[in-house]
């Protein structure tokens, strides 16, 4: 009976030899997959880099397709480069792993091109009426981003920004109260020591599907003041700027002065300070106070120089000078 038992061990110690031997099978859960940039955009040059810490991916013979038409390969190439469709167009990518003993490893990639634009404006930065250009913000402006996601469902369908999730970053820092589902709106204000401020939002479904992620930075630019003489019939003559000098020619002249860019929230607001000077000495504020009214009491000729300094009382760094010289005729 002893003998008959060692026999019945020695057998099975034998035949499960084979299964104990140098060949090994890799699984696609030990290779890693990094997509730069990790969130592309349509028709946006995206590169894949394969890697892997159980063994050595170098080694290994590695074929690229992209939607089943064979790309390139060749041993250790763990990197593969694509130009991505158009909105919400899948490219399917698949890299096709050989390890040196072992048996091919499938690494199935999915890259569906999403976007999200981000748009800002300046809440309360003034400029004259029919101003083309844009209203900049200063030194602790405030500041109101919108994000406008393109996003595309796997039925391709256009997916609504109202039924998204943002994760909203300034300075790279998360704003978790102002995050959240169907949040797409964003309010920030400009620091009077850095003049630049970079925000960003990750968007996503409910469920983590799709995801892409936008990013801006908005700038800060110093206050102007601008001079403009005054029609009694057209207004405020803002087609023609007065900068150097000015040729009087008449008994009578009106100047008004226009703030671009100052946070009052209009020219006339009791939060600008105007003061007004005429060959170094000061005037008293107007009425209105960024318009001016000079009568000449003789026709005697000459030069006079006319200075505006402006100044937000409740905001730092906001000023702004204009000094205009005037010559009588």
């Amino acid at each position: 009976m002893f003998r008959k038992g060692l026999l019945l061990i020695v057998s099975i110690i034998f035949f499960s030899l084979p299964f104990s031997g140098t060949l090994f099978a890799q699984t696609a859960g030990q290779i890693s997959v990094d997509i730069i940039p990790q969130n592309p955009g349509p028709d946006e040059t995206v590169t894949i880099y394969l890697k892997s810490y159980s063994f050595n991916i170098n080694t290994a013979y590695i074929e690229w397709s992209a939607d089943g038409i064979m790309q390139k390969g060749g041993v250790g190439v763990t990197s593969f480069k694509i130009t991505t469709k158009k909105l919400g167009d899948t490219t399917q990518v698949a890299a096709k792993i050989t390890p040196t003993g072992s048996i091919p490893i499938i690494k199935n990639i999915s890259i569906t091109p999403m976007s999200v634009d981000i748009l800002w404006q300046t809440t309360d930065s003034i400029v004259p009426p029919f101003y083309k250009g844009k209203a900049m913000p200063t030194s602790e402006s405030k500041i109101k981003l919108v994000a406008l996601p393109q996003i595309v469902s796997v039925s391709g369908n256009r997916v609504a920004p109202e039924v998204l999730v943002y994760n909203w970053k300034e300075e790279y820092q998360n704003k978790q109260a102002s995050s959240g589902y169907g949040k797409n709106f964003f309010f920030t204000e400009m620091d009077y020591l850095n003049t630049q401020k970079n925000v960003s939002v990750d968007v996503s479904s409910r469920d983590g599907g799709i995801a892409t992620r936008g990013f801006v930075d908005v700038s800060s630019v110093d206050p102007e003041l601008r001079l403009y003489a005054s029609s009694p019939l057209y207004g405020p003559l803002t087609d023609t700027e007065l900068t150097d000098s000015f040729t009087v020619s008449t008994s009578d002249i009106s100047i008004v002065a226009m703030p671009y860019f100052f946070s009052p929230g209009n020219p006339s607001s009791s939060l600008l300070e105007y003061k007004w000077q005429l060959n170094g000495s000061p005037i008293g504020t107007p009425a209105i106070p960024n318009a001016l009214f000079l009568h000449r009491e003789s026709n005697s000729t000459g030069n006079a120089t006319l200075e505006l300094v402006v100044t937000n009382i409740t905001k730092l760094f906001q000023s702004g000078t204009a000094r205009l010289s005037l010559t009588l005729q």
